[in-house]
C-alpha cells in the first residue's frame, strides 16, 4: 500500500514582514498618507476638481521622501516621476492613486489613470511572477518599481483611506495598471467621522488629521 504524505503550505508572511524585505513600516507610509489627506483640506473651495487629489499625491510623495531620505534612501527624479530609490537594494518606490478596491487583494485593483512613457519605461524590468521579489536583479541589472496606492474614500460615514505597497507587472504605454507582481495589502487607515454641511449641499470633509 503506498502512503502519500502531505506536507502543510508555507503559510505567506504578513504584510509587516513583507514591508519589511523592502526596509519600510507601516508608520513611514501612514505619515505620508496624513500628509496627502491633510494637504487635500486647502484646497480652494472653486478651485479644479481635481485640486485636492493632485494636492493629495504631491504631498503623499514629498513626505515619502522626506522619511524615506532620513533612512538613507536617495530622491530618485528620473522623468519626474516623484520616486524614492533605496540605497542598497533594487526597488524604488512612488506614490500611486488607485480604486476602490485598493486594499482588498481578491478585487481587481487598477490605477486611476493612464500611464506614460516614463512609468511604462520604469515597469519593463518588474517581475512577471509572484515566486521572488529580486529574481531577476542580477539577470536584468533593473530596478523594481514599487508604489504606495491609495485611495481616499467614506465607509458608514467614516473618511478611510484605502492603501497597499503594490509591484506592477510591465504595463504598456497609454494603459492603466491593473496587473500586479505582488501585492502587499493593508487594512484602512480610519481618519474618523465625515460632517455633512453646506448650503448647497455639498459634503464637508470634517475629520481628525492628528498623526498616530
Amino acid at each position: 500500500m503506498t502512503e502519500i504524505l502531505f506536507h502543510p503550505a508555507t503559510p505567506m508572511p504578513g504584510p509587516e514582514a513583507r514591508l519589511a524585505e523592502l526596509d519600510l513600516r507601516v508608520e513611514y507610509l501612514d505619515q505620508a498618507i496624513w500628509a496627502g489627506v491633510n494637504a487635500r483640506t486647502s484646497a480652494p473651495a472653486l478651485g479644479p476638481t481635481n485640486g485636492p487629489g493632485l494636492l493629495d499625491w504631491i504631498h503623499r510623495v514629498g513626505r515619502l521622501r522626506e522619511v524615506l531620505v532620513e533612512r538613507g534612501w536617495t530622491r530618485y527624479d528620473k522623468w519626474n516621476a516623484g520616486l524614492v530609490r533605496h540605497p542598497d537594494k533594487p526597488i524604488v518606490l512612488g506614490a500611486l492613486q488607485g480604486n476602490r478596491h485598493t486594499g482588498d487583494e481578491a478585487a481587481k485593483l487598477r490605477s486611476d489613470y493612464t500611464k506614460g512613457p516614463a512609468i511604462t519605461g520604469m515597469t519593463q524590468d518588474n517581475d512577471h511572477d509572484q515566486f521572488s521579489l529580486f529574481a531577476d536583479f542580477e539577470r536584468n541589472g533593473g530596478l523594481k518599481l514599487w508604489f504606495l496606492v491609495t485611495f481616499p474614500t467614506v465607509r458608514d460615514g467614516r473618511l478611510v483611506v484605502l492603501r497597499e505597497v503594490s509591484q506592477p507587472e510591465p504595463t504598456p504605454q497609454g494603459q492603466v495598471i491593473d496587473h500586479w507582481a505582488h501585492r502587499i495589502v493593508l487594512p484602512p487607515y480610519d481618519f474618523g467621522p465625515v460632517v455633512e454641511s453646506g448650503e448647497d449641499g455639498a459634503v464637508e470633509v470634517d475629520f481628525p488629521v492628528a498623526l498616530r
